[in-house]
């Protein structure tokens, strides 16, 4: 009974380092993203502008 108790109580200990050590990175993780989020959206705009403007222009054609 001592070693299924002294294994759970190491996998614990293990579980907690785990997750102290990923708890510490992830503020590094969300602050570094932040630039290429910014980026993506910008990107995403300029091709929301020209899918706009190529529907506006097949629109025009259609009209002809």
């Amino acid at each position: 009974m001592d070693h299924i108790n002294g294994a759970l109580a190491l996998i614990l200990i293990v579980f907690l380092i785990v997750l102290a050590i990923l708890w510490f990175c992830l503020p590094f993780a969300i602050f570094g993203t932040k630039d290429l989020i910014q980026k993506l959206i910008h990107e995403n705009i300029k091709t929301r502008a020209a899918i706009e403007d190529l529907a506006e222009s097949i629109k025009g054609l259609e009209n002809k």
